[in-house]
């Protein structure tokens, strides 16, 4: 039976941490995953992906707008196309008086690739330029990945999240290395489709669990 996720849609199945492989292989079934996600996103219509991505952001204003008060700092990838918007929700909060940081991937000054991690403050889409494969990239000073600490709540691309809190990302490790650098007690949410969400994911020792995750359909914490 084909498995739908919560607003009707038919979902194509990811593989999970409960599959025979993951035991073994769970970098190998993560490739699996990534692969399976980036598929999808890619048969979803540009309508579709609007009507979501307006759904999700009006979730994530919520929940911060509910547990944080304006001049709180939220971490905040800048999506590039096909992933889970989120220039609308950072220009939303940066109106609304709350401080963005924003992750810095270009290049460095002198043209060498950047291996650090960076971070920004987010100053409006004016200050934006296309980065690392087309990602939006800050153009202000960047601060050192200890800027996280400042971080109320820090929101996580993703291509997968498990309901365990688990997350499949991209595959390059920037936010498995980036969140040692957040305080111990600071909530991590993802934003990912309906149709990425499973019961559980592979996980390694290096990964960072999520808090929660955010959906078009719905804002659900995780037991972390």
């Amino acid at each position: 039976m084909p498995q739908l996720s919560p607003d009707g849609r038919t979902a194509r199945r990811l593989p999970t941490g409960g599959d025979a492989a993951a035991g073994n292989d769970p970098a190998g079934l993560k490739t699996t995953i990534r692969r399976a996600a980036r598929q999808a996103r890619s048969a979803v219509t540009g309508a579709q992906r609007r009507a979501d991505d307006r759904a999700r952001t009006r979730l994530a204003l919520g929940l911060i707008r509910h547990d944080l008060a304006p001049g709180s700092v939220v971490a905040c990838y800048l999506s590039a196309a096909g992933e889970p918007d989120t220039l609308e929700l950072v220009e939303a909060l940066r109106a609304e008086g709350y401080r963005v940081l924003v992750p810095v991937l270009g290049r460095l000054p002198d043209g060498a690739v950047r291996h650090d991690v960076n971070w920004a403050w987010y100053e409006g889409p004016h200050a934006l330029a296309p980065g690392l494969r087309s990602i939006p990239d800050p153009t202000g000073e960047a601060l050192p990945a200890s800027a996280l600490a400042q971080a109320d709540l820090v929101l996580v691309s993703a291509l997968a999240v498990g309901l365990d809190g688990s997350r499949v990302g991209t595959g390059g490790g920037w936010y498995d290395r980036a969140l040692e650098h957040a305080r111990p007690a600071v909530p991590c949410w993802a934003l990912a489709n309906d149709t990425e969400v499973a019961d559980r994911l592979p996980s390694e020792p290096h990964d960072h669990p999520m808090s929660g995750f955010i959906t078009s359909s719905r804002a659900q914490p995780t037991p972390v």
